[in-house]
């Protein structure tokens, strides 16, 4: 029985490599071009040989040199010669034609196809020619990427099992995987390997033909089995059945009776769905790995992921000037991202660098279909553009089944089965019968199951995308949309109950529900377009408020609540309910947001007017607590203090955890508005009560800070204003740990309104500049207006003082929208900020916390005694011992200057008395430098 060609039992044949008009006979060391000779010298023919012979991978030029050169040293220059002597005699470049492609700093890749024969060895008339010639495996014309763990498991469990299936969507490189596999293992083999390609068949009936012609079995149309049983039962041979999808039961039923009568045989399949034959083992092929969302830090770093190598061999094919640098580094890796790691998708995009561009390929993506529409005319039909890829799958399904596919397009992430039911189902296709057809998307490989604890799916991109054109074709948009609507809708409130047990950790609610996001906005899109359904947008904004603020979508949320509120009023029968959830939501976010948008101006009093005359006790409730955050957002302390003591007047309900939460916020209010109010003593109170009392309490309470951040940071601040400046820092770097695993904007809080303002506050501008890098670098990652402003603040402090913070600045970009607070926050770190929107507000009693630093910048400019000892009593009155200590030492400064140095010696010792710790802060060295110069005798 002949052996099969290709195994390393056939010694009579040699390999011919055939690119373009070229054949290369690697033994005789021949290039051939039709019937002539290519005159080539030794080493560029040697080039040749290592180059073709690994086609499509990138060969070094170490591995140039260890092969063509192994014994000799050469300068780089040489390799050059040799490489453009080669070029030259190919026609590498005329008519557009291309087999060389150089990769600075990396070696060269031979990237025509090349196809492979068997040329003869043995003398004519000594060659026997068996009646049929087994298939040859097919050779790879690219190299294979990112595989060498997958290759490696495969390998293992075709060694275990003598059935194997490969398993993914189209266009993941499972022929690649196969063939790759097949070539590795074909050794282990007696009789090699042959290979059988399903996919031009359509007919079951011809599967044993198709596997007899593979195997060079001569057996007759009309029933083919009995004489490939004999054949095949003493082979020792590996058999690939490739793209077998179509023909499932066919391929199945084909191969347990080959593993019945051929003991010796194994087989390596690959399909879309499992074969669900006999002891069959099923490997499901993953995506290649993509980078991370975040840019990686380095070009190195990015190549590590496959995905990604991929996408740059490919495309350096594609264009002989691309090379992956810093600049294109991003939007290489949000077409992998976006591509889902689909091999072929990958390459079908870099084929397109050369003439669209990189930054122009990966913005049209969503466009993919007819972006990517030209593959290679050598490559099957169905893989030669992703629109015949996937139609390909979709015609196997049943009407069910694409149905159900198509609506599945509507989700932007993830989702479960009973989503998935609410959103695909219809009169047509009950519930039950939409979770059976995606358990048939995920056994076809169009869904997939998603890495992780509970059963969550999604579609690729390039699978959503390809629904998604379907479902318009379908006439259904508009319907499953409101499905779409209406499901994330009862999702939210699913989970905003989840919070009203305290025992639900919030950080991990977070985690959990903001993978929803995605689909969240698409719904809130769909109800304020075409289809617009205020109502339902209505409930969607409010049911979604929780989740937006807890992960810190101030910024996107405004807008919504806004376009909600409008649509809603503007409703033939305006809900006063929803309205009113809608207002306190705006109050809310308005007061975290410094954005453009117009908030009206009487907004609060809306609120409040209508929460009193329809809300219930708990509505009442969130809207005081909106209130209270919309007037600290806005700098109106007066209000925040008042607005607080009205928690206490609120109806009474032990039992009710909502109101056990507005005790809290009352409280917490109250120690905010004393503590900006400069009343330090009050404000220390009510903050011990806080922590003293926090617990788990949160239903119905939008928070993003926990409450020992937020007390934390009055409490280090007021250490600070009380004069124990070193108390104070420590309290602020103990939040700072605390805060590492608290939500992000705990982090914003902590640098922004107590570490940052402290380390100024000492004179310690090396340790400020560094933390305030580390401020930028998180506020870039979070991105939004409230907090983005204050690293802005600090930059223009430390600008003042002489630091070099332009590198920042350009990092920050145009994102500096101040507010009332910083206003405040300067005036007490640069006199040249205190101005008459600061001394206004000091004046109308708006703000006191900072008043005694402002009247002193004010009574020094102008020379003011009494402006001065102005400042000094009301630092006194408020226990701030800092502030006092500052205008202590303006005045006496004055006097001294004035003849009066033994004042200002009595002065400045009582001052410093008072103040035990912080030697090294620049304001007592300021104070301590005066006092030796008072006592200096002229």
């Amino acid at each position: 029985m002949p052996g099969v060609l290709g195994s390393p039992t056939d010694p009579e044949f040699e390999r011919a490599l055939n690119f373009g008009p070229f054949t290369l006979d690697p033994a005789r060391k021949r290039l051939m071009q039709g019937g002539d000779v290519v005159r080539l010298g030794s080493r560029a023919l040697d080039l040749l040989v290592a180059l073709v012979e690994r086609a499509g991978d990138v060969v070094s030029h170490a591995d140039l040199f260890a092969q063509v050169w192994p014994r000799t040293v050469v300068e780089e220059s040489s390799l050059r010669v040799h490489m453009s002597a080669l070029r030259k005699a190919l026609g590498d470049g005329v008519d557009g034609r291309r087999y060389i492609a150089s990769l600075p700093g990396r070696g060269y890749s031979f990237v025509m196809n090349v196809t492979q024969t068997q040329t003869s060895c043995v003398p004519p008339g000594a060659m026997t020619v068996a009646p049929m010639s087994p298939r040859l495996l097919p050779t790879r014309l690219t190299g294979i990427v990112g595989r060498d763990q997958e290759l490696d498991v495969l390998s293992a469990k075709l060694e275990r099992s003598r059935l194997v299936t490969i398993v993914s969507p189209g266009g993941m490189g499972k022929t690649t995987v196969a063939l790759a596999l097949a070539a590795a293992a074909v050794h282990r083999h007696a009789d090699g390997a042959c290979f059988v390609d399903l996919a031009p068949l359509d007919d079951a009936s011809l599967v044993p033909h198709a596997l007899a012609a593979a195997a060079g079995v001569a057996a007759p149309e009309s029933d083919p089995l009995p004489l490939l049983d004999e054949a095949l039962a003493a082979r020792d041979l590996l058999i690939v059945l490739d793209n077998c999808e179509h023909l499932a039961a066919a391929a199945a039923a084909l191969a347990e009776r080959l593993l019945r009568v051929a003991p010796r045989v194994r087989i390596l399949a690959t399909s879309r769905e499992p074969l669900e034959a006999e002891t069959e083992t099923i490997y499901r092929l993953d995506p290649l790995a993509v980078p991370p969302l975040e840019t990686a830090s380095s070009v190195e770093d990015a190549l590590a992921f496959a995905s990604l190598r991929l996408f740059v061999e490919r495309a350096a094919a594609s264009d002989n000037d691309f090379l992956l640098s810093p600049t294109n580094l991003a939007a290489s890796i949000r077409i992998c991202r976006h591509l889902d790691g689909m091999p072929l998708a990958i390459e079908l995009a870099a084929s397109r660098v050369g003439n669209l561009g990189i930054q122009a390929l990966a913005d049209r993506l969503d466009d993919v279909f007819r972006l990517l529409r030209r593959g290679r005319r050598t490559a099957l039909p169905r893989h030669q553009t992703l629109q015949a890829l996937l139609d390909w799958s979709h015609d196997l399904m049943e009407a069910d089944t694409r149905a159900v596919l198509h609506r599945l397009s509507v989700f932007r992430s993830s989702f479960d089965l009973q989503a998935a039911a609410e959103v695909a189902g219809c009169e047509r296709i009950p519930r039950r019968r939409v979770i059976t057809c995606v358990l048939d998307l995920v056994s076809r490989s169009l869904v997939v199951l998603e890495p992780g604890g509970a059963a969550r799916y999604r579609l690729l991109f390039v699978a959503r995308l390809y629904a998604a054109e379907r479902l318009a074709e379908d006439g259904d948009v508009q319907a499953v949309a409101r499905r779409h609507a209406l499901s994330m809708r009862d999702l939210l409130a699913r989970a905003n109950a989840e919070l009203r047990n305290p025992d639900t950790p919030l950080a991990l609610w977070r985690s959990v529900h903001a993978a929803a996001m995605p689909d969240v906005r698409a719904a809130l899109d769909w109800t304020h377009g075409p289809g617009a359904d205020p109502v339902l947008g209505a409930e969607l904004v409010i049911e979604s408020g929780r989740l937006q603020l807890e992960i810190g979508l101030n910024d996107e949320f405004l807008p919504r609540a806004l376009a909600g509120l409008a649509a809603l009023r503007s409703h033939a029968d305006p809900n006063a309910s929803l309205g009113l959830q809608l207002l306190t939501l705006l109050c809310m976010v308005s007061g975290q947001c410094l954005l453009d948008h117009i908030i009206p101006a009487d907004t609060p009093a809306q609120l409040e007017d209508l929460a009193y005359r329809i809300g219930s006790p708990e509505q009442q409730r969130m809207a005081l607590f909106a209130l209270c955050v919309n007037a600290f957002g806005k700098g109106d302390y007066p209000t925040v203090v008042s607005r607080a003591a009205r928690y206490a007047a609120l109806p009474v309900d032990p039992l009710d955890p909502t109101h056990a939460a507005a005790t809290m916020a009352g409280w917490r209010f109250e120690a905010l508005g004393r503590h900006y109010l400069g009343q330090y003593e009050a404000a220390w109170k009510s903050c011990e009560r806080v922590l003293e009392h926090a617990g788990p309490w949160r239903a119905g309470s939008y928070t993003q800070l926990p409450l020992p951040v937020s007390m934390g940071t009055l409490q280090a601040r007021i250490r600070w204003m009380q004069g124990f400046a070193d108390e104070a820092l420590d309290r602020a770097l103990e939040l700072l740990r605390f805060c590492e695993a608290a939500h992000p904007f705990a982090l914003s809080h902590t640098l922004s309104l107590a570490l940052m303002p402290i380390l100024l506050w000492r004179g310690d501008d090396a340790q400020a500049l560094s933390f305030l890098v580390r401020l930028v670098d998180h506020e870039l990652t979070h991105a939004q207006s409230f907090w983005m402003a204050w690293p802005h603040t600090y930059c223009k402090v430390l600008a003042l003082r002489g630091h070099d913070v332009d590198a920042l600045r350009a990092r920050l970009g145009n994102t500096d929208r101040g507010n009332d607070m910083q206003t405040d926050m300067l005036s007490t770190l640069a006199p040249q900020f205190v101005g008459p929107a600061v001394l206004e507000r000091v004046g109308s009693g708006t703000v006191g916390w900072c008043a005694p630093e402002v009247l002193r910048v004010v009574g020094e400019r102008a020379n003011d005694e009494l402006q001065l000892l102005r400042a000094v009593a009301l630092a006194r009155s408020q226990g701030a011992r800092a502030w006092e200590l500052r205008a202590v030492t303006s005045l006496a400064a004055q006097w001294q200057d004035a003849g009066r140095r033994d004042p200002a010696r009595a002065l400045l010792q009582e001052a410093l008395a008072g103040i035990t710790e912080g030697g090294g802060t620049a304001d007592l060295r300021r104070a301590a430098a005066l006092l030796s110069a008072c006592d200096t005798v002229n």
